[in-house]
This record gives C-alpha cells, sequence and structure tokens, in this order.
C-alpha cells in the first residue's frame, strides 16, 4: 500500500462525513479501480472510523450504543428461541471436518478415532487440560462448537439490552480456538443487522476483532473459519478480522482500547490457582479504559467456583460486577464457596453431529444442553440491577437466628430448576452468605401470588414475602420453602 493512498484517506475521514472512494482518483498520483482502493484501505476502516457500503461509498461512524427498542429487541430474542448453529456455519464447519478427514470421515476407522477423541477430549476438558492437535480440533467442532456458539450468543443478547454494544466495537476472543466466539460473533451482529434493515432503521457498524491464541493447528483453522465466513461481505457493516496472536493467554500482552474481552472456557486451562488467573485478566485488560470483560467457564462444581474465586479476586483489583450477582445490601461478596449457572436450553442438534453420534452409546456424542457460568465484569460501576434492599427483609446471613420461622428475604436468583416439575427448586443469593440457600416451591403451593419465582431469568432480583426457613444441616444449607401463603414478586 502506498502511503499516500492512506494520508488521503486520513484527510477525507476527518473532513467529510462522507465520500466515494472513486473521488480519491482526483487527488492521487495515478488513478485506482474502486474495487482496489477498497481492498488496500479494508484493513484500516476501523482506524479510520469508516463504513464502505457495496456502492464504494464510505460514511464516518459516529460510535453509539446500538439501538435497541422493544420491537427489535423483541424479534432478536425470538431468533434465539430455537437456537442452532446457522445453515452456513454447519455447512463452513462439515466443509473444514471433510477437507481435513475425508468425505467418509463419519465411517469406519476415521470416525472411531473420531468418538474415542471426543471422549478423551470431555475427560481432560473437565480435568482443565483440555488440547486440540489435529483430530482434537475435529472432536472439538463436532462436540463442543455448537453449544458453545449458541450460548454465547445469549450473552450477547445480554449486552445488547444493557446498551454495551455501540457502532463502533474493539473486540479481543481471548483463547480464541478455532473461532467460535468471534463467528457467534459475527452472526450475532448479520442477524441484527437485518432485522434494522426491515425496520428501515440505519445502523452501520465498524468491528475489528483480534485473538490471542495458543495452538497454531487452532490458528490455522480459525483463518479457514473466519476468511471463508467474511468472504461475502455485508453491507452496513465494515468487520475486520486480524490475524490471531500467537501465545499463551497467560503471557499475552495488554489490549489497546478494547471495547469488549471475551474469556471462553479459557482460563480454567491454566495451570494455575483461579486467584492467579485475575493476574493474566488484569494484565490483558490493562490498555483499555471503557472496557466490558465477559468470562465463561463450564458448569460443573469445580469450574463454576474457581470462576467465582477468580471473579472475587478482580473486584479487589478494581473491576465491578456488572452481572449476573447484584450486591443487594451493598457490601461485597462473602461467598468463599460459591456455585452458580445459567442453564438457557438445549440448541437443535446438527447434522454433522448426527452423523458422529450413529453408533451405539449415541448419546456420548450428542451434545446440546447448553449450561454455563459466566461473569460480565466492568470497571466504571455500572452494573445490570442497581436494586438495593428496602424494607424490612432478612439478609441470607442472619437466617440462622430465622429457622422455623416465616420471614421476608430479597435476592437474586441464581440457578435454573434445580428440582423437577414436582417441586423447583432455585439457588437464591444475595451476596451476604457463604452459605447455599435455595428457594423452594412445591407444585401444590404454585399460585398467582408466588409465580413470579418460575418467571425471574438468571441473575434477576425477587423479593419473597412470607418465606418459611428451614435448616438442612446435612448439606450446610438453608431453604426457603415457598407456600400458597407466600407471595413473591420481580423487584424493581
Amino acid at each position: 500500500m502506498t502511503p499516500e493512498i492512506l494520508s488521503l484517506a486520513k484527510y477525507l475521514a476527518s473532513s467529510r462525513a462522507e465520500f466515494t472512494l472513486s473521488e480519491m482518483n482526483l487527488y492521487l498520483s495515478r488513478k485506482y479501480e474502486e474495487k482496489e482502493l477498497y481492498k488496500i484501505l479494508k484493513p484500516h476502516f476501523y482506524d479510520l472510523d469508516l463504513v464502505c457500503d457495496a456502492h464504494f461509498k464510505c460514511i464516518k461512524l459516529v460510535k453509539q450504543p446500538l439501538p435497541a427498542d422493544e420491537s427489535v429487541l423483541r424479534e432478536l430474542e425470538g431468533l434465539f428461541k430455537t437456537p442452532r448453529l446457522p445453515a452456513r456455519i454447519e455447512k463452513l464447519v462439515e466443509s473444514y471436518i471433510e477437507h481435513s478427514c475425508g468425505k467418509d470421515w463419519h465411517t469406519g476407522e476415521t470416525a472411531r478415532e473420531i468418538r474415542e477423541n471426543i471422549v478423551k477430549q470431555k475427560e481432560e476438558y473437565w480435568g482443565g487440560k483440555s488440547q486440540y492437535p489435529k483430530i482434537r480440533i475435529i472432536s472439538y467442532l463436532l462436540y463442543h462448537f455448537p453449544v458453545y456458539f449458541c450460548q454465547y450468543q445469549y450473552l450477547l443478547l445480554d449486552l445488547f439490552r444493557s446498551g454495551l454494544l455501540t457502532t463502533k466495537m474493539s473486540i479481543l476472543d481471548v483463547g480464541s480456538g478455532p473461532g467460535t466466539i468471534t463467528l457467534s460473533t459475527v452472526d450475532f451482529l448479520q442477524k441484527l443487522l437485518g432485522i434494522y434493515s426491515k425496520k428501515n432503521i440505519d445502523v452501520k457498524l465498524n468491528i475489528k476483532i483480534d485473538t490471542i491464541e495458543q495452538a497454531q493447528e487452532n490458528i490455522n483453522c480459525y483463518n479457514e473459519l473466519t476468511s471463508s465466513y467474511l468472504s461475502n461481505e455485508t453491507d452496513n457493516a465494515s468487520i475486520t478480522i486480524t490475524e490471531p496472536f500467537h501465545a499463551p493467554a497467560g503471557a499475552a500482552k495488554p489490549q489497546e482500547d478494547a471495547d469488549l474481552i471475551v474469556f471462553s472456557n479459557v482460563l480454567a486451562e491454566m495451570s494455575i490457582p483461579p486467584v492467579e488467573r485475575a493476574d493474566a485478566v488484569e494484565r490483558i485488560a490493562s490498555g483499555s479504559k471503557n472496557l466490558t470483560i465477559v468470562i465463561i467457564e463450564p458448569a460443573d462444581l469445580v469450574n463454576s467456583t474457581a470462576l467465582r474465586v477468580t471473579q472475587r479476586a478482580l473486584v479487589k483489583k478494581g473491576f465491578n460486577i456488572f452481572s449476573p450477582c447484584t450486591l443487594i445490601w451493598g457490601i461485597g461478596c462473602s461467598g468463599g464457596n460459591c456455585w452458580s449457572f445459567e442453564e438457557p436450553g438445549n440448541i437443535q442438534v446438527p447434522d454433522f453431529m448426527k452423523k458422529i453420534a450413529r453408533t451405539e452409546e449415541s448419546y456420548r456424542y450428542i451434545n446440546t444442553d447448553m449450561k454455563f457460568t459466566s461473569v460480565i465484569l466492568r470497571k466504571d460501576s455500572q452494573v445490570k440491577h442497581a436494586y438495593r434492599a428496602k424494607g424490612k427483609f432478612v439478609r441470607l446471613a442472619n437466617l440462622k437466628k430465622h429457622v422455623g420461622k416465616r420471614v421476608n428475604i430479597v435476592a437474586s436468583v441464581m440457578s435454573g430448576n434445580l428440582g423437577d416439575e414436582k417441586t423447583f427448586v432455585f439457588k437464591v443469593c444475595d451476596a451476604t452468605t457463604s452459605l447455599p440457600c435455595y428457594a423452594v416451591l412445591p407444585s401444590y403451593h404454585m399460585n398467582d401470588a408466588n409465580r413470579s419465582l418460575l418467571e425471574a431469568g438468571y441473575g434477576d432480583i425477587v423479593e419473597i414475602f412470607g418465606t418459611l426457613i428451614r435448616e438442612n444441616k446435612a448439606f450446610s444449607s438453608y431453604n426457603l420453602l415457598i407456600t400458597r401463603n407466600t407471595a413473591a414478586r420481580h423487584a424493581n
């Protein structure tokens, strides 16, 4: 690229609200085709604050929150009611598998080896020792990728609702693997742009995605999948995906001026204690000011509780919890052994997963359950729920004094239903106790006055009036029995 082209583009971008690439030929020492200028400038669109459409008209972008009016939000939520991999992503993944393993990858010796690796990978993964060389990437794509892709979009939806997604964003995908988070992000934004277009809402995006990845095999797969997916230009959006930075997440340099940093199923793979993982997060985030951090880990007991330890260490370093936790009483969390998770439901089974599962014990190779632990962090005191307890509520830390009595409590719902259809059980927390507390609603006690408990989303706050306190000494926990005389309502 000649310095002349970039210099001219910088001048035009700073002095005009819009211009066409063809206009640049009026000032350049030689003429260029518009397509050629577009290709030359595309890697610089983010820094230039420009979005150039299919007609090569470049528009100066003003960074602002993405419009999230009720009609847009409703339609976007509707798209995720039946979560599944988009057909184009599914086709790309299967094409990559075929390219790597042959068209008959789901039969014979190749299928046997893949299935064996899926089982071994699950065992290693839950132990925090996941590795993906060669055939292991294929196992990951077949088993983990679809669920991780879909569940991240639920977190993006939460960020969108809360006004944390903007028209211009620098995103860092830490421990990117073969591109799960990157592809999920681009698909989410393209869905959103489709809704805007249908409603004649003029929104343009300028997105830059950087990545950090340790394994070269993952980088190769990442480059192939993302470049293929972005081969079709998206109108009204400039999406730049840079070459992954080849390094372990724990050794990565600070990201400069990132808007969003995502650690998806990567911190648990670090061979250091959970409290020390906060140091890696802090270092990577240290170069950014107005930043959102998303950390996602598996929902099992070990990894979920480890994330909360890392989370508390980050709070001590000056980060604040945006969600899912709320400091209802205005004091820091005292939970030393917290296990909480979100469970949005199941995804539809992709065709390539069905193919590898055509064998005895097929359940071993089907993974559709979205169930994960996460935290969203900020550094500006912004929170999802600004609620503070008012009125005559008992702190969960004081339940021991009220065993056998009916009291009023206020707490966040921190799990899906842990019981069954006969007895609904939800973990609740108000950030004052280290002992687990559960709201228990037998179905025969359910009525209009207490049904709000079932309707509360993960992290939502409920006020419960007249709950009967019972101690479960065997499990060092407390049950909050919800009866027909108990009232529950969403807190404002």
